[in-house]
């Protein structure tokens, strides 16, 4: 089932919402940054607070070779970096099972999607073992994932949002991205794709396929399927006063969220 609301372009329909994963549904930095600190130290390596700055939103690869500039392997691509980096995503993952840290709005907005038929995926650098918790942990609602062991490279390359839309046999029309980067946003819309962007200001002030929200917990259905967003013009209002209009002009009760 997809929604269509009130289009005034012919034929417009959202039928799946595509979700970044660490910064947008959850936050697990902190484990990350916990366990890859302990266990280069463990290894003998100097983990500098430069070094464990640059593992946010890193891809395995880049995991990989910031432990051997650690010193903690030889090479990023010995297999002592492999076994290494498995014990570091074994911590996070045991952490993200015993207490997912899911960011408020999480479950109330993948649920409303669930609910009213949108099909939803995670698409993230991360292992497929930590995405299988967090999707376990929001209901399993989630058709597709894409993860860092399928080898579709790393955001902003666009292959990560193309293997989504492509595993779920639609076009990127039809799809609308989530993510708090600017690297993931320029992933989604080197597809095409429209962007639902999590911070303060828009990554690309430019580019009307693209807006900003406050938070996750400010995200409504209406926020991702009304297609007003997507035809106002560059520079037009801001999004706050978009955002504003939008919750006056749904009617209380149209939609799961929708307040």
């Amino acid at each position: 089932m997809a929604i269509t609301v009130a289009p005034s372009r012919p034929g417009f329909t959202i039928r799946a919402v595509l979700w970044d994963m660490d910064g947008t549904l959850m936050n697990s930095q902190p484990f990350w940054d916990e366990a890859f600190v302990a266990r280069t130290r463990a290894a003998g390596g100097t983990p500098t607070p430069r070094i464990v700055e640059r593992l946010t939103g890193a891809s395995i690869e880049t995991v990989r070779r910031l432990m051997a500039e650690t010193g903690a392997v030889p090479d990023w691509t010995d297999p002592a970096a492999g076994a290494l980096f498995a014990a570091i995503a074994d911590d996070v993952e045991a952490r993200v099972a015993a207490a997912p840290p899911l960011l408020p709005g999480a479950e109330r907005i993948t649920s409303a999607l669930a609910q009213v038929g949108v099909a939803q995926a995670i698409v993230s650098a991360s292992p497929r073992r930590i995405v299988e918790s967090v999707a376990r942990a929001l209901g399993d609602v989630f058709a597709v994932t894409v993860t860092g062991d399928d080898g579709a490279g790393a955001k902003p390359d666009p292959l990560p949002y193309a293997t989504a839309v492509e595993r779920l046999g639609l076009t990127p029309a039809e799809c609308v991205v989530v993510e708090d980067s600017a690297t993931g946003a320029a992933s989604a819309r080197a597809n095409g794709i429209h962007v639902v962007q999590i911070g303060a200001a828009k990554s690309f002030p430019a580019d009307p396929g693209l807006i900003a929200v406050p938070d996750l917990a400010s995200v409504t259905p209406h926020t991702l399927l009304w297609e007003e967003w997507w035809n106002a013009p560059a520079g037009s209002a801001g999004c706050a006063d978009r955002a504003a209009t939008a919750r006056r002009r749904v009617p209380a009760g149209s939609a799961p969220g929708a307040r």
